[in-house]
């Protein structure tokens, strides 16, 4: 099929399609979506759609983009203020860039757009800052409403930690976090221990194992997750 068939089919169908269908392209692959931009002028023009990117699921996308066309499609999506790439960026900018404060501000709007490993990352790095920060990410966290179900916060914690893992595999650690101190507070529900801090293959296997993450009050609950957190960040730092 000639440019010229496919740039006169594509100008016959409304916008929103067009916006479609370059919505999948991208989140398919970076090449499909420069593919179907280039193949002819009324996908360019419908490329510059902010929408577009605002809404391109980054799944297949690697965590950590190495290819031009993909840092290309991770730029643009970041600028349309998409939830996944915000979140991305954040991580890179706060554990690999050293760049904190723009990567808590990134990690921040991803959050507040309900992005649910933002809201897990940004609750868990505020609670390890102490103080009123440590309030604040208490706050920010319980949003998550993991309160009914046992099980019900066992799966969805468990699949945090995974993509936590996933991601931190794929990039250069360079910045670690400071695990939270209990101050004043005791708990009657299941805590677990925290991990040998001189053991990196059993701080691994902490992460890892603790796929039943028991019961306790919100407070100590999560300034557990937030020690088996920085034992992960350990694990991957670059010394």
């Amino acid at each position: 099929m000639t440019n010229k068939i496919v740039n006169d089919i594509a100008r016959s169908l409304p916008e929103d399609m067009l916006s479609e269908i370059l919505k999948h392209a991208a989140s398919n692959s970076a090449a499909d979506f420069v593919n179907a931009r280039l193949s002819c002028k009324a996908f360019r023009a419908a490329s510059n759609y902010d929408q577009i990117f605002q809404n391109v699921s980054m799944e297949k996308l690697n965590f950590v983009p190495w290819r031009k066309r993909e840092k290309v499609l991770q730029k643009r999506c970041e600028a349309a203020q998409n939830a996944e790439a915000l979140y991305r960026k954040g991580m890179m900018d706060c554990f690999s860039l050293r760049e904190s404060e723009l990567g808590l501000h990134c990690l921040k709007k991803a959050a507040e757009k309900g992005h649910v490993e933002a809201i897990y990352t940004y609750g868990i790095i505020l609670i390890c800052f102490g103080g009123e920060l440590r309030e604040q990410g208490l706050r920010i966290i319980s949003s998550l409403d993991l309160t009914n179900s046992s099980k019900r916060r066992t799966r969805i914690v468990t699949s945090f930690r995974l993509k936590t893992e996933n991601f931190l595999s794929n990039m250069w650690v360079y910045a670690a976090l400071t695990e939270p101190t209990r101050i004043g507070r005791s708990c009657d529900g299941d805590i677990r221990e925290r991990p040998n801090r001189s053991s990196t293959s059993s701080e691994g296997q902490a992460w890892e194992a603790s796929k039943n993450v028991g019961y306790c009050c919100d407070p100590c609950f999560w300034d557990g997750e937030a020690t088996l957190f920085c034992s992960l960040l350990r694990k991957y730092l670059i010394n």
